[in-house]
């Protein structure tokens, strides 16, 4: 998946995107809305992570940007305020996380959003140290 982080706190940033690319999640990252959105405008996202809290345009604007400019982009909100989780989910966040946050929430929203949208990409099929990704690859049996 290829997955956009918006943050204004880089190290917060550097962690999730760490974590996110052991998973062979692509991510790219902006440490704001206005940032997010130049991002948004020059490539093609399957998931956006924002906080709630940043300068210049903040979370629920770029919520309410996402949802009127590419709806069906997934979006999952994170904030320590329960009074700006509750302002993501209305601007348009399709699930928010309380910080501090395990990392594995942050996973099992992404699979889950995947493994119920029609629409999806393939998620990789791990076996052994393979990663096959469905439908890229035809293979053949010979006798």
């Amino acid at each position: 998946m290829k997955i956009l982080l918006v943050d204004d706190c880089a190290d917060i940033l550097n962690l999730l995107a760490s974590f996110l690319e052991l998973s062979d999640h692509e991510t790219d990252k902006a440490l704001n809305g206005i940032e997010a959105v130049e991002l948004l405008q020059k490539h093609v996202y399957d998931v956006v992570i924002t906080d709630s809290e940043m300068p210049g345009m903040d979370g629920t604007g770029l919520c309410k940007f996402i949802k009127a400019e590419l709806p069906d982009l997934y979006i999952i909100g994170m904030s320590g305020s329960s009074e700006a989780l509750e302002k993501l989910s209305a601007a348009g966040a399709d699930v928010c996380f309380a910080k501090p946050f395990r990392i594995g929430e942050i996973e099992q929203a992404i699979e889950n959003r995947f493994r119920t949208w029609p629409h999806a990409p393939a998620l990789p099929v791990h076996i052994d140290d393979a990663r096959l990704l469905p439908g890229r690859f035809a293979a053949s049996a010979y006798r």
